[in-house]
């Protein structure tokens, strides 16, 4: 009887330590390697002039996505600008640092030819900002973060702490504001 009371008092202490010890992998390298990329683009320039712009959003302080126009902004300066609840029309292709495209638009066709539509307060926080800081017409290259994308956690074919680097091309507004019910 003293034993099975011992092996019963035990029992927790084995469940404890193995739960301790449960395989995890270290992401530590692979976060330094994507902080490191974040840095170079913000700080790369081409003939003196940063290439990529920092848009940090008033309402997230503490994150920030890096933009690179591959338009002239000029011409579609006077097109609209989403809302956080509009509804948009994009087109989108997702790579890691490593270049290994993660997901995309072009292989949809429900709303049209390679269209994504969504709301950019519907996605992580850098692609929302990216979204509200375009014009109609406007492609872009965004750097996200992973404090600005899906952080600590995995995401599919997403590692841990991965910056998220998104070709876009705000293609239309669906609808300006989508109203509340």
């Amino acid at each position: 009887m003293k034993k099975a009371i011992c092996f019963l008092a035990a029992l927790p202490m084995l469940f404890a330590t193995s739960c301790l010890d449960d395989n995890e992998t270290d992401y530590t390298e692979w976060k330094e390697i994507n902080e490191k990329y974040v840095t170079q683009c913000a700080d790369s320039t081409s003939a003196g002039v940063k290439i990529y712009e920092k848009i940090t959003p008033s309402w997230a302080p503490n994150a920030f996505v890096l933009m690179k126009w591959h338009n002239n902004r000029l011409l579609t300066a006077s097109n609209l600008m989403p809302l956080d609840n509009s509804t948009v029309d994009v087109k989108y292709c997702l790579r890691n640092i490593e270049g290994t495209v993660i997901d995309s638009s072009y292989s949809t066709t429900t709303y049209g030819d390679s269209i994504y539509r969504t709301q950019p307060n519907a996605n992580v926080i850098g692609f929302w900002t990216g979204l509200i800081n375009m014009h109609v017409g406007d492609s872009v290259t965004m750097v996200i973060p992973y404090q600005a994308g899906y952080g600590s956690a995995s995401q599919r074919a997403l590692l841990p702490f991965s910056t998220l680097i998104f070709d876009v091309k705000l293609k239309s507004i669906y609808r300006y504001e989508t109203p509340n019910d």
